[in-house]
């Protein structure tokens, strides 16, 4: 668990302690939330994820903490955010800023395919695990979509 995600829980835990002590004159703990906080990742084994050009739907429920969709622009070269947090079944689309075509491919679990300038690409996450990805015309543009259970 990230600090950033723990902090409050700490903090809501140390309040707590304090309550419920004998001692008249200990005093909850206090301290500033975090302007964001991030998901836990989780890992595991990488399954087969499907690719999907019509963009992101009606999103389900999330499961837990984490979303059922999530967007990465591609802007100069770049994946951002370069790490992306989806619920298992959620729906990962890039969309394409820059001027030549790009990918989001992970060897052998998911690839959008050519994805033109002005355009998005999609991909739907069944499983939980980490896949690394990267623009296969430029493989220097690397990612990361995590997905959680």
């Amino acid at each position: 668990m990230k600090l950033r995600t723990a902090l409050p829980v700490i903090v809501a835990l140390a309040a707590f302690t304090a309550s419920c002590s004998s001692d008249s004159t200990a005093s909850p703990a206090t301290t500033e939330s975090p302007a964001t906080t991030e998901s836990p990742a989780t890992t595991a084994t990488p399954s087969t994820a499907t690719a999907d050009t019509a963009g992101p739907s009606a999103s389900a429920a999330p499961t837990g903490d984490l979303p059922m969709s999530a967007a990465v622009d591609i802007k100069e070269f770049k994946f951002g955010p370069a790490e992306t947090h989806v619920a298992v079944g959620g729906m990962v689309t890039w969309t394409n800023g820059d001027n030549q075509k790009h990918t989001a491919t992970s060897s052998g679990t998911f690839d959008t395919s050519g994805i033109e300038p002005g355009t998005p690409a999609s991909a739907t996450f069944d499983t939980a695990g980490t896949y690394a990805y990267i623009c296969s015309f430029h493989p220097f543009m690397k990612g990361t979509v995590i997905v959680g259970s």
